[in-house]
């Protein structure tokens, strides 16, 4: 075979109905896209789509399989886009697809689930530029895919087979990634970025790959060995992105961007000195026990001006049970001198590890009450299967007949192996909006800081769907100033008294 068409799809499953839908452009893809396209040149074709569950449909994927007509698709998605992902392999299939292969966190972890449907050829586990090239060359040369590393494959007797890969030890020998391959500057159009902002037109960018921690609730796509760019190449994917379509706000997505604090240091002084006037934000990548005062004047000078904190926990036992170990003294210590310094500050907290008790549970309640984050999120624990925390919610006694949600949202709450029941877990998440939200500190906190990084459209979502979270009446707030600051906003929520459940 001389050329190859290759389609990489982005299988989004957005499974709540609320105004903050998020929404995100492939850059994983992208990374695998332009890998590919350095080792064939014009020899492969390359597509990228994303598909979104609540707008697109399996008519969606033919008329995409029908106009370019690839070879090869290759499918990425979380664990709560299974459903979706298995829905389009049989598209695929039955479109006549020669090689259709799964990739990306819930394959990595989960390849059995993949492969024990038909329509998968294999799964790439792990980093998928290296597979992606090799799988592309043997498909070339007709040759089979058994012995391929980083690929997940079924043996003669259906088992699934496994054949490792070294983690890509230099990062900066892969391409830059190639962003015309997407639509990166329209895909938020109705939705948000990992930022909550709607419709910014920003940019996401990976500085470094993998996380030595051993927290028991993540995915291991990119190893525990923690693997950089060099600050030259950072800056030359930012220039690039900047001069030719105009960014200049950026979102670092790496698993912990801050472990090397004298590299980061390096980074943002590189973007300080360089006359880029840049708006940066962290979703996540921040570790914010290594966060200390000088770093985060460095982040400010640099045009740092959101950044998301993930607490967890706010019990010592818990901390030690899922192996975060974050030092909580130190993490309050961060928040308050980024938010001191003006950077909006997300606090993230889930509810419902194994064994957790009421008592625990209210610890995170007040950590995040007393604290000085200006935003915050409840999640509800997810086990998802490949994770340790999802194989010892497993052996508690009872777990394995209870509903895993897996294909639910982080938001919504379910039963779980915690020592309560859900109507309590709903009261706790309730009680936590309230109490974190509503106080004339954080309403003042709220007001005088989200300003400086987010429009007032984004503003306004924020405070509305936590208003609707919470069930919160106007008269139940705590003073005069504050019913005034909020009463518009009380107005437009009881327009949609109807809707029911969690939001935020």
């Amino acid at each position: 075979m001389n050329s190859v068409r290759l389609l990489l799809i982005d299988v989004n499953r957005i499974s709540i109905d609320t105004s903050l839908d998020m929404l995100e452009y492939p850059i994983g893809l992208v990374y695998v896209a332009a890998a590919v396209k350095m080792a064939f040149g014009a020899q492969v074709q390359v597509e990228i789509k994303s598909y979104h569950d609540k707008v697109d449909s399996e008519q969606t994927v033919r008329a995409w399989l029908h106009r370019f007509q690839p070879e090869i698709v290759g499918l990425r998605c979380l664990t709560m886009g299974r459903a979706p992902l298995h829905s389009i392999a049989d598209v695929a299939r039955g479109c006549g697809v020669s090689l259709v292969v799964a990739g990306g966190p819930h394959a990595s972890d989960s390849p059995g689930d993949v492969l024990q449907n038909r329509s998968f050829d294999c799964a790439a586990i792990g980093e998928g530029e290296e597979t992606m090239v090799e799988l592309v060359r043997s498909f070339l040369a007709g040759e089979p895919l058994n012995e391929i590393q980083g690929l997940a494959v079924r043996g003669p007797d259906g088992a699934v087979k496994v054949t490792p890969r070294p983690l890509i030890s230099d990062l900066d020998s892969l391409p830059l990634p190639d962003h015309r391959l997407v639509d990166f500057q329209g895909i938020n159009s109705g939705h948000v970025d990992f930022s909550f902002r709607h419709n910014a037109l920003h940019a996401n960018l990976f500085t470094s790959r993998g996380c030595p921690y051993g927290c028991i609730y993540c995915h291991q796509m990119f190893g525990k060995k923690h693997r950089r760019h060099s600050t030259q190449r950072i800056m030359q994917e930012i220039r690039t992105l900047h001069d030719s379509f105009g960014i200049t706000r950026f979102q670092i997505i790496d698993d912990i961007f801050n472990m090397d604090k004298r590299r980061a240091m390096e980074l943002f002084d590189s973007i300080s000195r360089s006359g880029l006037k840049l708006v940066l934000s962290f979703p996540n990548a921040v570790r914010g026990d290594l966060v200390d005062a000088e770093l985060v004047d460095a982040m400010w000078e640099a045009g740092v001006r959101y950044v998301a904190y993930a607490v967890e926990t706010a019990s010592p036992r818990l901390q030690k049970l899922i192996k975060k170990n974050l030092n909580l003294d130190r993490i309050a210590e961060a928040i308050s001198l980024s938010t001191t310094r003006g950077i909006v500050t997300r606090g993230f907290f889930m509810i419902g590890f194994p064994t957790e008790t009421e008592e625990e549970a209210n610890l995170t309640v007040e950590f995040a009450r007393a604290s000085d984050l200006v935003l915050t999120l409840f999640f509800t624990v997810v086990y998802f299967p490949g994770t340790q925390l999802h194989r010892l919610a497993r052996d508690l006694a009872g777990f394995s007949e209870l509903d895993l949600g897996l294909e639910e949202d982080y938001v919504r709450t379910r039963e779980g192996p915690y020592a309560f029941s859900r109507a309590t877990l709903d009261q706790l998440k309730r009680r936590a909006i309230r109490e974190f939200f509503f106080s004339p500190r954080r309403i003042e906190l709220f007001f005088r800081t989200m300003p400086n990084f987010y429009e007032q459209r984004d503003i306004d979502a924020s405070m509305l769907a936590t208003i609707i979270s919470s069930e919160m009446k106007e008269e139940e707030l705590e003073d005069d100033l504050s019913r005034e600051r909020l009463h518009r906003y009380f107005l437009i929520a009881n327009r949609f008294s109807g809707k029911s459940g969690f939001f935020v």
